[in-house]
């Protein structure tokens, strides 16, 4: 059913783990218990994968036998490297992704079934399970009114069903209008079909934007080839057979890719020069799939309808998958009562773990401010506001209020995301500010550990109520910029608040204007700047690795996760059984 990935660590670490024992070898609380941790993100080894990973490092260290659940082909070795982990304890298992159903199933084998996924709906069927929440964004929460609308009068008659379709690796955020939109893929998108008889999958696809035609390969898990059709750059409707499955499907849909940013994608827009790129759109387009959808004769009137509009089963109301799990789990308190307000259910509060060891604030500071973020535009999440700072910043500087002080903007970017920098970069031109997009994990840590001022504007410009998922849910990079000795001057809204203690260990600012007006008192008073600095390193202890094991033990005792089996005997099948069962 599984494969687990083939490499030597993976290996070693299955041979010497013990079943009955925690790393130090005696036994512990978890011994024996067989653990998963389930995130369909692992390959982007951010602030979400550390948290998953730490709790599979403790359930190790207790002695439990823990698989790492995943889609994507990573290297454990390299997670826990990148994470800054112990993974040594672990094993990691490749799935093919074919839907919360095949996933529900997998966790019938464990003891303990851990699930961090962001926005997962999974129901899972292990004998105990806790479900981390870095938000409760509602499924519908990008769905334009009108079909919010329908959701909310079609989503109870379709309870219960399943999605006929679901995107697995290979695909970047959907784009389009409101009459049509489509998600691309990188040249090899999975798709994962749920179980049924002989049918027909069906969609509309196309190339917007591309000159000439693909050819577009859809084959099955093993390769073979189900279908092979020509895509030009307009959308039109495909059929491919599919056979019966009774555990669901795995479809790859195979193409060339082409480059939107390169001349070559199509015509040259009046302006350009021929071969120079009109756009820094650097992503590799495959073909762009709209509508998918399965279609079974033999299927009720509630199936058909959610085939063929499978947003509809996006209902924020169907929460009963809840049900399933001992314990949620929150990442912070903001998170917490967003938890209550829209699943009107409790949750138990695990602050992600901050490697505050390796942060040592230097003694002479950089006359600097710092902000650490993903550099993305805004619409797309809690994005960062880099370029509202960088603004604010320029003015600053220009007004004379901070003499001989820059700036640095640190943050990861994708290609898709190019567009975004040069608007930063543009607005920095003339300033004493750095940009430091995808800067090696040492970088970022100096910059932590000697710059004397940290801005946070995340949320910032959005409607705290109505859109509560583009606030900060914690600050990650908070607790790491206060443990490197930076005084945090951040948003006063969602997570910043229960980090910075307004006046003791930083401050919180409500408007542009008074976060200029801290600036400048920071800058021109060191006495106050030091003491806050200094408040800073000490609070940020509170949210260290030790402080997250000892957060996660309590919320296991409590729940009684390590809880046993009736029969010790299905515990540890040895390891042999459990790679041929993966791989059948």
């Amino acid at each position: 059913m599984t494969t687990p990935v083939p490499t030597q660590r993976n290996q070693r670490n299955q041979e010497e783990r013990s079943p009955t024992t925690g790393h130090s070898g005696r036994p512990g609380p978890a011994s024996g218990l067989r653990a998963a941790v389930y995130n369909r993100f692992w390959h982007s080894m951010g602030g979400g994968e550390r948290h998953n990973g730490m709790i599979a490092q403790v359930l190790a260290a207790e002695g439990a036998q823990v698989d790492i659940l995943g889609h994507a082909e990573v290297d454990l070795t390299a997670i826990a490297e990148h994470l800054g982990l112990d993974l040594s304890g672990c094993r990691y298992r490749l799935l093919p992704d074919r839907g919360d159903e095949a996933i529900a199933e997998l966790s019938a084998d464990y003891d303990l079934f851990v699930n961090g996924s962001y926005m997962s709906r999974l129901i899972p069927r292990s004998r105990h399970a806790a479900h981390l929440c870095f938000f409760p964004t509602p499924a519908d929460h990008d769905a334009p009114g009108w079909r919010k609308a329908a959701i909310r009068v079609c989503g109870p008659l379709l309870r219960g069903v399943r999605p006929a379709v679901g995107y697995g690796t290979g695909w970047y955020p959907p784009e389009g209008g409101r009459r049509r939109q489509w998600i691309w893929t990188n040249g090899a998108g999975v798709l994962a079909v749920s179980a049924g008889g002989e049918r027909e999958l069906r969609a509309d696809i196309g190339r917007p934007g591309a000159t000439g035609m693909v050819r577009l390969r859809v084959q099955d898990a093993h390769g073979e080839l189900l279908a092979s059709v020509e895509i030009d750059e307009s959308f039109k409707p495909v059929a491919v057979p599919l056979p019966a499955s009774s555990a669901g499907s795995e479809l790859t849909l195979v193409s060339d890719t082409f480059t939107p940013g390169s001349a070559t994608a199509g015509i040259p827009a009046p302006g350009t020069t021929p071969g120079i790129p009109a756009s820094r759109d650097l992503r590799q387009l495959g073909v762009a799939v709209s509508r998918p959808r399965v279609t079974d004769q033999r299927d009720g009137a509630r199936a058909l309808l959610a085939s063929r509009f499978p947003w509809l089963l996006a209902n924020p109301r169907d929460l009963g998958y809840l049900d399933s799990y001992d314990v949620v789990m929150a990442n912070s308190v903001y998170t917490r009562s967003w938890i209550r307000r829209l699943w009107h259910r409790d949750a138990a509060i695990l602050y992600p773990p901050i490697q505050v060891e390796r942060l040592v604030p230097a003694e002479i500071r950089e006359r600097a401010v710092l902000t650490v973020g993903r550099l993305f535009a805004p619409g797309l999440g809690h994005a960062k506001r880099q370029l509202e700072m960088v603004e604010w910043f320029g003015g600053l500087y220009r007004s004379g209020a901070l003499p001989g002080w820059r700036m640095h903007v640190v943050g990861g970017c994708e290609e898709s995301q190019l567009p975004y920098l040069d608007k930063i970069r543009e607005s920095a031109r003339g300033l004493p500010v750095e940009i430091h997009p995808n800067a090696p994990r040492h970088e970022v840590e100096r910059l932590l550990s000697t710059c004397s001022i940290f801005w946070s504007a995340t949320g910032y410009g959005e409607d705290p109520d109505r859109r509560p998922w583009t606030a900060e849910h914690f600050g990650m990079t908070t607790v790491e910029a206060m443990a490197g000795g930076c005084v945090p001057v951040v948003i006063d809204r969602a997570g910043q608040r229960e980090i910075v203690r307004h006046g003791l260990d930083g401050l919180r600012w409500t408007s542009p204007e008074q976060l200029a007006s801290f600036t400048r008192r920071l800058a021109t008073e060191d006495g106050m700047r030091a003491r806050l600095a200094a408040s800073a390193v000490a609070r940020a202890q509170e949210f260290s690795d030790a402080a997250f094991t000892d957060r996660w033990r309590e919320i296991a005792a409590r729940h009684q996760l390590y809880a046993r089996r009736a029969s010790p005997a299905s515990l540890s099948p040895d390891p042999e059984s459990r790679d041929r069962k993966d791989r059948g």
